[in-house]
């Protein structure tokens, strides 16, 4: 967990400053010193607050949002890289990435992005899906606070359709490639089959680390959530998994999240998969609340 320091903290009076309309963004990266080589690790003491994470977000500019979500999810520039040049070879992201970083750390007027490089849309697309932001926040400088549903990213010819039973064993053999600091993030399509009733094909992003990793499905309806068939489907994955459930970033709808732990004799850090949103602590907390009201219905008051 991230210590609060009195510095961090200081970095956290200017976010609400700057939510509040006390501080302009200018001021905010002059004060902050953001630069394409800062880590803005004081973002994860906001992640499980959505609300003051949401309106943080979408009042800062593109590159800055990349360099938050960089944080969150403990990315680096040539993680960001090697993950973006395997998904498209169509633009040449070695030489990309930081240009893109610099050329939208500022909100910057229409004269002055004319002076500016252009970009792939694929790259855009790419970066959505590996930050895990909806695809406007990266290329609508102009986007404000609003929980999007809409996921442009996954409607792509390269997005992959999967059963869910193809994925496991399709990212097993992909983490035998993965060691060290080693990462790569595919954006997916799980097929359907009736474990979700107000769901079509279910839109993921999969998140491979050295030793672990992370299958995260967009869930639409949160009515889908079925306790018994997300059990179902942990049974599919034969190595240990914890799953948790929370509010996806910057949208309206709930993920499902499997943590699939290749090597038992570590304990994955995740700052977003915090131990409230493991299921059996929110199944857990259902039955809490269910029994507290069935004493106060049966309780005698006179």
């Amino acid at each position: 967990m991230l210590k609060l320091t009195e510095l961090y903290a200081d970095y956290l009076i200017m976010i609400g400053k700057l939510i509040k309309g006390e501080m302009d963004l200018e001021t905010y990266i002059k004060r902050r010193g953001v630069n394409p080589k800062v880590k803005l690790n004081e973002v994860k003491s906001l992640i499980n607050m959505p609300m003051m994470f949401n309106l943080y977000i979408s009042k800062v500019s593109i590159g800055v949002r990349y360099m938050i979500m960089k944080a969150v999810l403990d990315l680096n520039n040539r993680q960001i890289v090697d993950i973006s040049f395997a998904m498209s070879r169509t633009y040449n992201s070695k030489t990309t990435i930081g240009d893109f970083i610099n050329d939208h750390l500022d909100n910057s007027t229409d004269i002055k992005l004319n002076k500016k490089r252009t970009y792939s849309i694929e790259l855009y697309y790419d970066l959505s899906i590996i930050l895990d932001i909806p695809f406007r926040y990266i290329a609508d400088v102009g986007a404000n606070y609003k929980m999007v549903g809409s996921f442009d990213e996954y409607e792509r010819e390269k997005i992959k359709l999967y059963t869910f039973e193809q994925l496991i064993n399709v990212t097993l053999i992909e983490s035998k490639n993965i060691i060290g600091d080693g990462r790569k993030v595919l954006g997916v399509k799980i097929k359907n089959e009736n474990y979700f009733p107000f769901e079509l094909d279910l839109k993921a992003r999969v998140d491979i680390r050295d030793r672990y990793f992370t299958i995260e499905i967009h869930i639409e309806n949160e009515s889908s959530l079925d306790y018994l068939k997300i059990f179902k489907l942990k049974s599919l994955i034969k190595v240990h998994c914890k799953i948790y459930i929370r509010n996806a970033f910057l949208r309206e709808n709930k993920k499902l999240i499997f943590l699939v732990i290749l090597d038992n004799s570590i304990n994955p850090n995740i700052s977003y998969l915090k131990d409230d949103y493991l299921m059996d602590n929110l199944l857990l907390m259902d039955d809490i609340l269910s029994k507290y009201e069935n004493s106060l219905i049966n309780k005698k008051f006179f």
